[in-house]
């Protein structure tokens, strides 16, 4: 028996069979495999390979990629009939909401990252999406409102939950590396690392008996695989703004 966390009150039972443990572990290893988790992005950030001109394009970039990502979990939560899988999402939507607080929304948490950064809200209103990141939200729009309920909900519940606390380990180390940021600095990528897990566990527990269905499985399968291609997309990306200064002064030192 596992238990579904719920904001202020008790947590929901859920029975999860040790089949379904296992049709589980095959999604999990599904990103585990993908290659957004060995993106060179990755390591250039644990190095703490950059400095704070670079790092503000991307965290810009970052914002507003982060301001819009809880839109589609309610896509997702819009279309769902099963209220298991409906509380599962809507705790996530809670979190992404500040559990009330508008201080604690994502964005409100991230433009303090923002501020520790010597930005303001003149330079993120001012601030437009790179074509990869474009590219990201139309494909998310299209899995999480167009795509079959069950390609949305892969997407949202596992390739949008399960790898974040693994990325965001790599951003925090390098922030702390470079930019000698304190916890209070790195607050959104912190409680990131806490919640994702636990969002990805609950989200994952509430399919309950849908993944003994093999259509679920290849429906949720398939939006896993096209949300972490389109991250890789994202992550080119910002790699690109991030460090492209550097590439260029090794470009001129060799030469070329």
């Amino acid at each position: 028996m596992l238990r579904l966390r719920r904001a202020g009150g008790p947590p929901q039972s859920v029975n999860v069979s040790y089949d379904s443990e296992r049709k589980l572990a095959a999604l999990h290893s599904l990103m585990r495999d993908h290659r957004v988790m060995r993106h060179p992005i990755w390591r250039r950030f644990a190095a703490g390979d950059f400095n704070l001109s670079q790092i503000r394009p991307f965290a810009l970039q970052y914002y507003l990629h982060v301001s819009t990502t809880r839109l589609y979990a309610a896509g997702v939560l819009a279309r769902c009939s099963d209220e298991t899988i409906q509380f599962a999402l809507a705790s996530v939507l809670w979190d992404e909401y500040g559990r009330g607080d508008p201080q604690q929304t994502h964005p409100a948490q991230f433009r303090r990252f923002l501020g520790q950064l010597g930005l303001t809200q003149r330079d993120w209103k001012a601030a437009r999406p790179i074509p990869e990141l474009m590219l990201y939200r139309d494909v998310h729009y299209r899995l999480c409102t167009q795509e079959p309920f069950w390609v949305g909900f892969g997407a949202v519940a596992f390739a949008m939950e399960w790898p974040i606390p693994i990325f965001y380990r790599h951003l925090v180390t390098g922030f702390r590396r470079a930019l000698d940021l304190d916890d209070t600095a790195l607050d959104f990528f912190l409680s990131h690392v806490r919640e994702d897990k636990a969002h990805a566990q609950g989200l994952s527990q509430a399919l309950g008996p849908h993944l003994a269905d093999p259509h679920v499985r290849q429906a949720l399968q398939e939006g896993i695989t096209r949300s972490l291609d389109a991250r890789v997309i994202l992550m080119d990306g910002l790699l690109r703004i991030t460090f492209r200064n550097a590439h260029r002064r090794r470009s001129h030192q060799a030469g070329l």
